[in-house]
């Protein structure tokens, strides 16, 4: 291949992402607004999405399918829109922390198609896990995928510091896991393309593109569990720090917390230990026992108890009072929270208002996650998958969507 070939052929796979990602991230679109919202060439765009509807992963509406379907280009005669084919493919979305161990599968608009959570005993052990885990994987695709060419990948949400690039887990305080090869495990135990994410970016990345976050690019991400964990994305950009370790600020001490830490004062720990005092030993208990606990703690505030709600609101509070120095120093324009904890309201309206500060404090937008760690993975997967890799449309247009 000549290199006057190979650019047109890079070009060319550069492109048809691009129209794909309009789709995706847009439509349903004609093919007017994809040609103008990318600037290649109606020919090109039709040369594309032929290309694409061929292989499956984009559908054209039938007339009246959509709201958009009464635009017209002369009198009679209706504009085609074009949209991702649901049914095109399938990802997997895997959420480890705490809370949950969570294997789910879903189509190409991230509707879930199944789901099965484990509930391990042990979660400290890094073998029985992923056995447990790619078991599970195994047996959904088995009976949920007809064509494992449409099986474009999977992503795994995982609470601690990881190497996306690598797919290794450097280190994982509250699973007490070391450096872990989890990526690498996993794809080979599966065969299928496998993305390891962390847990808060992956919250992050998918608010921002596909969610409640869509367009911003400087934002500030907390995830309140047992533990306080974040993720920073400025200009667009993940901050990644030292070691992947951005991000891991539970253990920091906040002005004014009397030398405790983060996740001690503002996280599920802060609420246990007020609820529960000295007989939680943190350390020792197991950690899916804690978060049962705190479950059953966020039950008995939201059904009225005003000793379990004063907690929530205190723990709130002090996640807020620390998150606006934060956000003096960072400016982003949004601080979004999520995670178990913020399914109480004391806990997220004493945030709030921690963080908006006095008068001519720095004020960003305020926003409220609902995505599980899953969801979150799948739309990572969806992502990194089908709209940042390369697909091989020759597989797909042999194979049938479901």
């Amino acid at each position: 291949m000549t290199s006057e070939t190979r650019n047109r052929f890079d070009l060319g796979r550069t492109n048809r992402r691009v129209v794909l990602g309009t789709v995706v991230l847009n439509g349903p679109l004609p093919r007017t607004e994809i040609a103008n919202a990318t600037g290649l060439t109606p020919a090109a765009i039709s040369r594309i999405t032929r290309d694409l509807i061929d292989a499956g992963l984009l559908i054209e509406l039938p007339n009246g399918a959509d709201d958009h379907q009464d635009d017209r280009r002369g009198p009679g005669r209706r504009f085609v829109h074009l949209d991702v084919n649901a049914d095109g493919g399938y990802v997997l979305g895997i959420g480890v922390n705490v809370f949950a161990q969570s294997v789910t599968l879903a189509d190409l608009k991230n509707r879930r198609i199944a789901r099965q959570d484990l509930k391990l005993s042990d979660l400290t052990d890094p073998d029985r896990v992923i056995d447990a885990l790619t078991r599970v994987a195994k047996d959904m695709t088995a009976r949920h995928v007809p064509d494992r060419r449409r099986l474009l990948g999977a992503c795994v949400a995982f609470t601690g510091a990881v190497d996306p690039v690598s797919g290794v887990v450097r280190t994982s305080p509250y699973l007490r896991w070391g450096e872990v090869a989890l990526g690498a495990r996993i794809e080979r135990a599966l065969g299928m393309p496998v993305h390891i994410e962390n847990l808060n970016v992956a919250l992050a990345q998918a608010e921002s593109r596909f969610g409640i976050a869509r367009g911003i690019t400087n934002m500030l991400t907390v995830n309140c569990s047992l533990g306080i964990g974040a993720s920073l994305f400025m200009d667009g950009r993940v901050a990644r720090g030292h070691d992947c370790s951005a991000g891991l600020i539970g253990g920091m001490v906040p002005p004014g917390g009397d030398g405790q830490t983060l996740d001690m004062v503002a996280g599920g720990h802060a609420v246990l230990k007020t609820l529960h005092g000295d007989t939680v030993r943190v350390p020792e208990k197991p950690s899916n026992e804690l978060a049962d606990m705190l479950l059953a703690a966020i039950d008995r505030a939201n059904a009225g108890d005003a000793q379990a709600r004063a907690a929530f609101a205190d723990a709130g509070g002090a996640l807020g009072r620390t998150l606006r120095h934060f956000a003096e120093l960072l400016r982003p324009e949004a601080v979004a929270i999520a995670g178990p904890v913020t399914n109480s309201p004391d806990y997220i309206d004493a945030c709030r208002g921690a963080i908006a500060g006095g008068p001519g404090a720095y004020a960003p937008a305020f926003l409220t996650s609902g995505l599980s760690p899953q969801g979150a993975a799948r739309w990572v997967a969806i992502d990194e998958f089908l709209l940042e890799r390369d697909l091989n449309l020759d597989d797909l247009k042999l194979s049938k969507a479901a």
